[in-house]
């Protein structure tokens, strides 16, 4: 009996380390957290919200503004926009807006090449600060 229990704890720790060491727990717990904002993977602060494109980045563009982050790279249509900036330290900044539909976009941001959330998320909530509270919906 003993062994058996042996096996299946052995079972149980084998596909958590999987897991775990996959990425798939952080992109299972992320997913699970995701309706409750924006989600930290991989290096990148990722959320969608209730906005079309450009809302959104005329609210990054006001964010940037007052992180005191000048705009290296600012390209942006209806379906789409890109940004890049750094901070005074080099770490680069790249935010991404993708349209989902016509009031929905998916934003990106990532800052230095493995990542900072801290910093993500500072930018991500100042871009939140700036998008017109009539249209405050996600």
């Amino acid at each position: 009996m003993t062994q058996r229990i042996r096996r299946v704890a052995d079972l149980v720790v084998c596909v958590f380390f999987g897991l775990f060491c996959s990425g798939c727990l952080a992109l299972a717990v992320g997913a699970a957290g995701g309706a409750a904002g924006a989600i930290y993977v991989m290096g990148k602060l990722k959320d969608e919200l209730n906005y079309p494109v450009p809302v959104v980045h005329d609210a990054t563009v006001a964010a940037m503004n007052d992180l005191e982050l000048k705009l290296s790279e600012d390209k942006v249509d209806k379906m789409s926009a890109h940004l890049e900036s750094a901070f005074s330290d080099g770490a680069h900044v790249w935010i991404d807006l993708e349209s989902i539909s016509d009031s929905r976009c998916r934003v990106t941001i990532r800052v230095g090449l493995a990542g900072d959330e801290a910093r993500s998320r500072k930018i991500y909530d100042t871009i939140k600060q700036h998008v017109p509270r009539s249209e405050l919906r996600g």
